[in-house]
Formats: structure tokens, sequence, C-alpha cells
């Protein structure tokens, strides 16, 4: 119990809300594991002895958002499907109790949705001022790297599939809207590259969306429906592969009748020119971009600009050659403007818009509309930029990619989901090895009732918080207390 004197002239709510929450937090850990243990003694009582082996008590902590929890588990040996030896702990398969490292799933969450917000430091401080739990940046940092490097592996275990036809998608449209650029970012350490002056590498990004629909409460708002988003430092052929495996992730890609895939024309975006309805346009926001850059005269950029916008593309070509036959004499005018004539010579096909170019569009699915591409900078900058880019930031490449992955996972509206699905209650016979050297338990020692916990005088009252305002503590302690094994416990 804690010890609080009314009498002290420094007191203040804040004090003392601090003081009750932290003391609250501390039963709720011994009340979790008491539950957790009986739990575990309940789960080998009902086993099967002859499926899973009883192999000792193993000791062990999850850093929750009430505290660190400390209890003991019991391991056990069984045989998987392929014959071999597994070991695993029945409390973590029965209550699904998915952990990175020693971190419970619902704080790993809170950390990654705040660190896809704000730097691993203030991270660090946030979750410390949220929760009954005081992580170091380094802390917030290991969490990030295990849930992506996770990511990563489902990642290539989706390409494989894709290689082998394995793939099957369940969503069936008729029309697919595909995006892709890539961020510079600055790197460090050994993942700088060596040639060249630059200290930046190329993440890629892609986007692939049914359509655009419009927003709530919104006349002109639009934005983009389905959307799924793939990245990664990897080459062109690479990723390509990525993107295509997402896709067929995905969707039915036998039912894809139309492909809009917008770029900067980049060979490995255009890889499937040609193919039957396969529609490369090349990004407008590039477009007027690469014109700003080599026309210097504000009028002459405006009236290039429109040509191409409206599709007037010989127009467009025609005023160019004038201008440069204009400019013959200014040798760093006419350098600008060939690279410009060569840039667009190079993406002809794809500088007219698609929605003028007389494509037999099937009806878009009810709700939803077809406009002119162009989101993907907003993509890029809404993604990854506003978090990965400035402020003096740098990477290393698997420190960028995984972050990068939880922000594609944010953006595709599955983050939680493959949370979830990240880890189960197996441990590998390496890691059981290192178990056994520390524990070594006699058959009656392992049998043995768990130590009774610290015990609390707290009187019989409804379920706390009842009727009251929620906070996050005061939903874990009523969902403990709640629970019918909970209730069971007699507190003295």
């Amino acid at each position: 119990m804690y010890s609080l004197s009314l009498n002290n002239p420094n007191l203040d709510f804040k004090t003392l809300e601090e003081i009750i929450y932290k003391t609250v937090c501390e039963i709720a850990c011994n009340c979790l594991k008491d539950v957790l243990e009986r739990f575990d003694l309940m789960l080998s009582a009902k086993r099967d002895p002859k499926k899973y082996r009883n192999k000792g008590l193993r000791k062990t902590s999850v850093h929750t958002v009430m505290g660190t929890v400390e209890y003991n588990r019991r391991i056990y040996e069984t045989c998987g499907e392929n014959g071999r030896k597994e070991y695993i702990f029945l409390l973590d398969k029965h209550l699904k109790n998915e952990t990175i490292g020693r971190v419970s799933s619902n704080l790993a969450e809170k950390i990654v949705e705040r660190v896809l917000e704000e730097p691993y430091r203030k991270t660090a401080q946030a979750i410390e001022s949220l929760t009954n739990k005081g992580l170091s940046h380094t802390a917030v940092w290991n969490v990030v790297q295990a849930i992506g490097e996770k990511l990563e592996v489902e990642e290539k275990q989706i390409i494989r599939n894709y290689q082998q036809g394995k793939t099957n998608g369940e969503r069936s449209v008729k029309v697919l809207f595909q995006e892709a650029d890539g961020i510079w970012l600055s790197m460090q350490g050994k993942d700088r590259p060596r040639k060249g002056k630059s200290k930046k590498r190329e993440l890629k990004l892609a986007v692939n969306y049914e359509g655009w629909k419009k927003r709530e409460g919104q006349k002109e708002g639009y934005e983009v429906q389905n959307k799924t988003v793939c990245t990664g430092f990897y080459g062109g052929r690479k990723f390509k592969e990525l993107w295509d495996a997402t896709v067929a992730e995905n969707y039915d890609t036998d039912e894809i009748e139309v492909r809009i895939v917008n770029g900067d024309g980049a060979s490995w975006i255009k890889a499937g020119l040609g193919e039957e309805g396969f529609h490369f346009q090349l990004d407008p926001f590039h477009i007027s971009q690469a014109i700003n850059k080599n026309v210097s005269h504000k009028k002459q950029a405006k009236r290039l600009k429109r040509f191409f916008r409206q599709g007037e593309i010989d127009e467009g070509f025609d005023y160019l050659t004038e201008l440069l036959i204009q400019n013959n004499e200014d040798q760093e005018k006419l350098k600008r403007l060939e690279d410009l004539y060569n840039y667009l010579a190079r993406n002809r096909k794809g500088l007219i818009p698609y929605h003028l170019r007389g494509i037999d569009l099937p009806e878009p699915p009810k709700g939803l509309e077809y406009r002119t591409l162009g989101t993907m900078e907003h993509n890029v900058c809404d993604i990854v930029a506003l978090r990965m880019k400035g402020r003096k930031m740098s990477w290393s490449v698997k420190g960028a990619s995984y972050l990068a992955k939880l922000l594609a996972a944010r953006a595709s509206g599955t983050l939680y989901a493959r949370l979830d699905e990240l880890l189960d209650g197996t441990v590998s016979e390496k890691i059981y090895e290192e178990i056994i050297e520390v524990i070594q338990l006699s058959a009656a020692k392992v049998n043995r009732k768990p130590e009774e916990s610290k015990f609390y005088n707290i009187r019989s009252s409804p379920v706390p918080f009842t009727g009251k305002a929620f906070t996050e503590g005061r939903k874990a302690i009523q969902r403990l207390v709640s629970n019918r094994i909970a209730s069971e416990l007699v507190y003295r």
C-alpha cells in the first residue's frame, strides 16, 4: 500500500494523481502476475502429457502499459508439423500473448503509434508520460527494428509466392491505378554511398488504388480509395517484383482489365509498357518540374505546360523546338532546353493524359470516380517525407527501411492487423537450450504451486471505475478485475 499524508503542504492534484495512478498500476501488475501463473497451472493440469512434455518453469518478464510484470510459466516439448521438436509455452499460445521481445503487444502498438509521428527519443519520453513504464530511446528503436524485420520477412515470402504463382488476391476490380516514385534520404556510417559526392540513397515507394471518392463535407476535395503501399531500398527490377507481388497479394489480377501507371519515366516503372491493358503516363508533377527547371522565362514555361496538360503533344514539341532555335547562341539555356526535349521525347508515349487517349474504361465502382493522376508527390510527402526527411536526419539502410515499411503499412490501413500476426508462442530449439542451461528443476519443483504474491488490503467493491471516464490505465485495470478468474482471487 502507498503512504500518503494529507497534511503535506506541497500536495497538489497533479502529485496526488501520479501517486494513485502508480499505485494502481503496481496492484494491476501483481494481479496480472497471479492470474497468469494460476492460468498456467490450470493449463498444465488440463494438457495432454503425451503431446506436451513439461520441461520446467521459466521466469520471465514483460513490459506492459501498467509496468513490468514478472512471472513464471511452463515450457513444453512437442512435435511440430514437420516432425521436428518444438518448444512452446501453452500460456502464450492460449492467451495469444504476442510480444516484441519483452514488450507486450499493447505497449508495442503505442510505441509504433508515436514513433511514426516523431523521433525515437521523443517517443520514449511520451511513452513514459502516458504509461507506467519508462523506456529508453534505444528500447523504442529495438521495438521498431524487431517489427520491421518481421515485416520484411513477410514481404520476401510474398515475393517468393508471387514468383511461384501462389498469390491469389481476393479483391476484384476492372481498373487499377498505380503510381511510383522515389525519395532520397541521407545515410549514415557504412551505409553512405561510397561513390560520388552524394550521401543519400533512394527509397522507392509505390501506391495502388481503385479510384477517387469525395471527402465528406467538402465540395471539391477527393481522396483515393483502397490504397495499398509498398516501399524499400531496392534496385529497379527487385522493387518492380515487390510492386507486382503486392498487387497480386491483394487483387485477382486476372480480373484487372486496365492498369494506369503513373511515374517519372524510370525504366522499372515502364517495365510493363506494351502489355495488353497497360497504359503509362508521365507524372504531371515531373513534367511541370522539368519545364520549370529548364525554361527560365515564366510565360514560355506556362505556355509549354498548357500544351502537355491538354494533350497537344505535337504543338508542345513544335513550341519547344522554337525555343531551341531562339536560344541557339546561349549555350547554357540551349543545354537546359536540350535536356528537357530529350526527357520528354524519351517519354513521348506517356505525355498524353490517360483520360484524353480514348481508352475504353469500364464504369467505375459505385461511389468512385476516375480522375486525373498526379497524387504521387503528395503520397511521398505524407507517407514518408514528413517523418523521415529533413531536421538533419540520417539513417542506416535497415533503420530507414524498417520504419518506412511501418509507415507503408499504416498508409495501407493494415498496420494493426500486421502487428497482430507477427508472433506466436513458439520458440526455437536454440533458445530452448539456453533456457535449459539456466533452469535445472526437478519434477517436484516443476509442479510445485507458484509462490504467493504480495497481498494488498483491498475492500470488496464494484468493478473499479464503473461509470467513470476511461483512461488507458483504467481500462487495463477494469479488464483485469472483471475477468472471471481474476474475480476469484482473494486479497488479504
